[in-house]
């Protein structure tokens, strides 16, 4: 079993109006999320081993998004 690794990503949306399908599609993968008051949204995937395989399951479903949805892609930092 996996220890949190206790890092918050943050996704930025190129498109506003997209926030609840990203929203949904990130519960839909069981990630942790916030929406912030700046529209972005901050995530962190539980049970992660280490801050490196968080950052590596964050991204891939990231790079899924922009995949699925290049007219509106989302962009992923750290704070």
């Amino acid at each position: 079993m996996g220890r949190d690794a206790a890092r918050v990503y943050v996704l930025r949306l190129s498109d506003p109006n997209d926030l609840d399908r990203v929203c949904a599609f990130l519960r839909g993968v069981q990630l942790n999320m916030g929406v912030n008051e700046d529209g972005t949204i901050t995530v962190t995937a539980p049970g992660a081993r280490s801050p490196l395989h968080e950052w590596r399951e964050i991204d891939g479903y990231v790079t899924t998004w922009n995949a699925l949805n290049p007219a509106s892609p989302i962009g992923l930092s750290e704070p």
